[in-house]
């Protein structure tokens, strides 16, 4: 949660969920040589329009695969009429609803909790789409964020300096070195808790732009390195290119233009469709074609496909 507020991160996350929510899924029939809708089919209404009462097969596809970027794993639950097994709803988990396949004596399954029941229930391993991110487990997957925290740590410590550091007036902040002679305890005290209110009303570390009039022989020396100083600037910029690469996106399509021209950027949204959208695209497809379709309508030819056509719909050609 805390790492979604990191600019970069969460604009890598959103340009993926978007792209696999805004491209067409159809279920389709291959019979022969010919390929048909297969708008017969129960999955077809569902993928395609609407998985559930409160989705739209966009958001039902974005917030899946949102939570597949951020957690690792995205499992939607296949619910079917009891009396037909015919498919009637897609419902996604809360990621915090399901846990890893587990063996059990009647076979494998995930521990998953009902919202509506308030129990905690056995779910059958095919009774599940089960979108895994990319790790070495193959029952679960492993979340980048939890990968690569140091990386996206960084990220968060810089911008939080950036807010601290402006916040307080883009000063450095330092400490006053009283050089004054020894006085009297009484007169002591007393100079020092004027200096103190003094150095408030200038309104210092509040960004106010004012001046604290100081009285005695002072000293300022500062204890934070300058932003300048530290690369602030060239930190962010390195920390998004390093945020973009573990997610596969071309720099320039979270608006790190650095390095950027025309004649490039259209050749960085092509990779960008093969190597960033085209692995989670296959992902979907044998995923759904695996546990939506049973034995028998996969050798009557239902298949589903994503339709990559769709990320090309607003260019002129």
């Amino acid at each position: 949660a805390s790492s979604m507020r990191l600019a970069a991160v969460y604009s890598c996350i959103h340009r993926l969920a978007s792209s696999m929510a805004q491209m067409p899924i159809h279920v389709l029939k291959k019979s022969g040589d010919d390929v048909v809708p297969g708008t017969d089919h129960p999955a077809h209404y569902l993928l395609s329009a609407s998985p559930n009462m409160f989705q739209s097969s966009y958001d039902w596809r974005e917030q899946s695969q949102q939570v597949a970027l951020a957690h690792g794993n995205a499992v939607t639950r296949l619910i079917r009429d009891r009396r037909t097994g015919h498919l009637t709803e897609l419902a996604l988990f809360d990621p915090a609803h399901i846990g890893k396949p587990q063996r059990g004596q009647s076979g494998w399954y995930y521990p998953a909790y009902d919202d509506q029941e308030h129990r905690w229930f056995a779910l059958p391993i095919y009774d599940a789409v089960h979108i895994k991110g990319f790790g070495a487990d193959k029952l679960w997957g492993a979340s980048p964020i939890r990968y690569h925290a140091e990386t996206i740590g960084l990220g968060l410590a810089t911008k939080k300096y950036g807010s601290q550091f402006f916040g307080g007036g883009g000063r450095p902040s330092g400490i006053l070195i009283d050089k004054t002679p020894n006085m009297a305890a009484d007169q002591g005290k007393q100079h020092r808790a004027n200096l103190k209110s003094s150095w408030r009303e200038g309104g210092i570390g509040k960004g106010s732009g004012r001046t604290a009039l100081l009285t005695g022989d002072l000293d300022y020396k500062a204890i934070t390195i300058p932003p300048e100083e530290a690369q602030f600037l060239e930190t962010q910029k390195m920390n998004r290119s390093e945020i973009a690469g573990i997610y596969n996106v071309p720099s320039h399509m979270i608006n790190d233009l650095d390095k950027a021209t025309f004649s490039n950027i259209s050749e960085q949204a092509i990779h960008f469709v093969r190597h960033s959208v085209m692995p989670w695209v296959v992902r979907w497809e044998q995923e759904i074609n695996r546990k939506v379709f049973t034995e028998a309508e996969l050798r009557a030819g239902y298949y589903v496909k994503f339709n990559l056509a769709g990320l090309l719909r607003g260019t002129a050609k």
